[in-house]
């Protein structure tokens, strides 16, 4: 989720509004937690945890087959 946040520092300056680096900023929140994300994936938002747990049970669900070859292993099935 993508939100705008002020950034202000309460410098002690006469404000400068939207001139000011820190008058505003884009923050990014996991879709799922809440907390800071850091990673996009398929448009969704997600923090280190949420996205490992998304990225394992996605891999969780893929045959061993795919898995090796996602991987790069040499895999052969005994009759």
């Amino acid at each position: 989720m993508k939100k705008i946040e002020s950034f202000c520092v309460s410098c002690g300056l006469p404000c400068l509004g939207r001139a000011c680096p820190n008058h505003s900023g884009t923050v990014y929140y996991c879709d799922e937690c809440g907390d800071y994300a850091k990673y996009q994936i398929e448009d969704n938002d997600y923090c280190e945890s949420c996205a490992k747990e998304y990225i394992q049970e996605a891999f969780d669900d893929l045959t061993m087959s795919e898995k090796a070859e996602l991987l790069d292993i040499s895999l052969h099935e005994y009759d």
